[in-house]
């Protein structure tokens, strides 16, 4: 039979040419016995079928135009499946490809988890004080900075603790310095068990720790530190069978807004608060003598005065000045020896508030603006705070609380009138007002003392308290000038007036 006869191999050649196949693949039933109809039917089904299929291959993966011809022609159907074949091997150089795309990624996934969390541990190691396992100093003023940002921000509340560890020198002279480790360790047990959820707790210094409270007031901070002095003095920090140690810890409390509106004065407070507590845990003994307390209170006296002294040396010379005047005025006006101690004390410690007033404000060289002013006015309700908890300066601390007010009503903090201030208070606005007129300032030239003391009277029974004025006038026309710069600045006043011989108060050269 030839092709012009319907030869179904010459139609197969014909295709072959077309499609470039040299080697078909012929399906065909077979020739001596007719096909039936079911496994006809079943031929045609797989053909359409892989038709079907190669479509859904080519749709998929987008890589080639299947070549599938299928032929019916004459009950002979003819398939050439090259294109099939080079399909299902694109299809699985596909798959490989997006396995081994998947797997590196996966690879990257966690090469890049190992690092990050490395580089976790590694920020965890040096953020944390080995020690104690707290967090470390660093840690603790970048993180104060970012709560204080939130605090800002959402107008809540934040709350610092400052803690001192007391007598931790104590402790590591008699007992050595791996006991005192185990002592601090201990403590930073104590203190990460004591806080509240979500409190950060660091170990600052030697002996010094501090709790971040965010969303904490003042009485939150408060009752921290009554949990943790109730903590330490139920359980020894350290034992051995012979001894026990139960460790003390002094704590001050500041926060935002009500301690101050950024770091600096948030810890200046906190720190201030921590010093009268250090002081006011140490207390007095009511059986020791006189002579004993007395030497014991102008030792403290001296260390507060020497605390404002780091912080503005100016402030602290004022300071040393004012307090012998108004003692010699105080005694002028014929007050007992105790009233005359008592202020001498608050003059000399007027100013101790300044400990919780931002550097910035301190040491401005132009004047203050609004808000600065009005942080600088807080000094003098903060140095109350410091001092009112110490049994032997609560007088003194109320003359420290008043002595800005004016006898016409038009001071501060209070806006107090003549009598509604402490007579200490008086006597100090006088000889305050005389050494300010009589200093050199950046701003102005220094008054002469036959100036200030015509200033002084010209505003007796307004500014000043007139009683006051005329004793202050006695006094400034016998004293030689410069008399109240002397070092010695407690005795001759102490002599003339009974009280027991001093040494002065922060008196150190420069």
């Amino acid at each position: 039979m030839t092709a012009d006869d319907g030869d179904p191999a010459g139609t197969l050649a014909e295709h072959q040419t077309a499609v470039g196949h040299t080697q078909p693949q012929l399906i065909t039933p077979d020739e001596e016995s007719p096909a039936d109809e079911h496994g006809q039917a079943g031929s045609m089904g797989r053909a359409f079928l892989l038709l079907r299929l190669a479509g859904v291959v080519s749709i998929v993966s987008g890589l080639t135009l299947l070549a599938t011809l299928g032929i019916l022609e004459g009950g002979w159907i003819v398939v050439v499946s090259m294109g099939l074949f080079l399909t299902c091997v694109a299809l699985a150089g596909e798959i490989l490809l997006r396995w081994t795309r998947k797997m590196m990624q996966a690879e990257r996934d966690r090469a890049a988890a190992i690092f990050l969390h490395r580089q976790t541990e590694l920020q965890d190691i040096a953020s944390r004080d080995d020690l104690t396992q707290l967090q470390n100093r660093r840690f603790f003023y970048e993180r104060l900075e970012e709560e204080l940002e939130k605090a800002e921000r959402s107008r809540k509340n934040l709350s610092v603790a400052m803690m001192d560890v007391d007598d931790l020198k104590a402790i590591n002279d008699e007992f050595g310095h791996q006991v005192g480790d185990v002592v601090l360790h201990q403590f930073g047990r104590i203190l990460n068990r004591t806080v509240g959820p979500g409190h950060v707790t660091a170990r600052i210094g030697g002996d010094e720790f501090a709790v971040i409270m965010p969303d904490a007031d003042r009485r939150e901070a408060d009752q921290l530190a009554w949990r943790l002095w109730d903590e330490l003095s139920a359980v020894p920090v350290w034992e051995n069978g012979h001894a026990n140690i139960y460790l003390g810890v002094s704590i001050g409390v500041g926060g935002y807004p009500w301690g101050g509106t950024d770091l600096e004065e948030v810890i200046h407070w906190a720190d201030a608060k921590l010093y009268a507590n250090k002081l006011e845990r140490k207390g007095f003994d009511q059986s020791d003598s006189v002579a004993s307390n007395n030497r014991l209170s102008s030792a403290v006296v001296d260390v507060l005065s020497t605390a404002l002294d780091i912080r503005d040396k100016m402030t602290h010379r004022h300071a040393r000045r004012v307090s012998r005047m108004a003692a010699v005025v105080a005694r002028e006006m014929g007050l007992d020896p105790e009233k005359v101690l008592e202020i001498e004390y608050a003059a000399a410690l007027h100013d101790i508030g300044k400990i919780g007033v931002a550097d910035s404000i301190l040491r401005k060289a132009a004047a203050l603006d609004e808000e600065e002013w009005r942080d600088m006015r807080r000094h003098s309700e903060l140095g109350y705070e410091i001092l009112k908890g110490i049994d032997f300066l609560r007088d003194a601390a109320e003359i420290v609380w008043a002595h800005h007010e004016r006898c016409d009503g038009k001071g501060y903090p209070r806006g107090l009138a003549g009598e509604e201030i402490p007579l200490g208070a008086r006597v100090f606005a006088v000889v305050d007002a005389y050494d300010a007129m009589t200093s050199r300032r950046p701003y102005r030239h220094a008054m002469s003392r036959e100036r200030a003391a015509i200033e002084i009277a010209t505003n007796s029974g307004t500014q000043f308290d007139s009683t006051v004025v005329e004793a202050f006038l006695v006094m400034i026309r016998r004293s030689p000038e410069g008399w109240f710069e002397e070092k010695s600045a407690y005795g001759p006043v102490a002599k003339r007036t009974g009280v027991p011989q001093r040494r002065p108060v922060g008196m150190r050269d420069g």
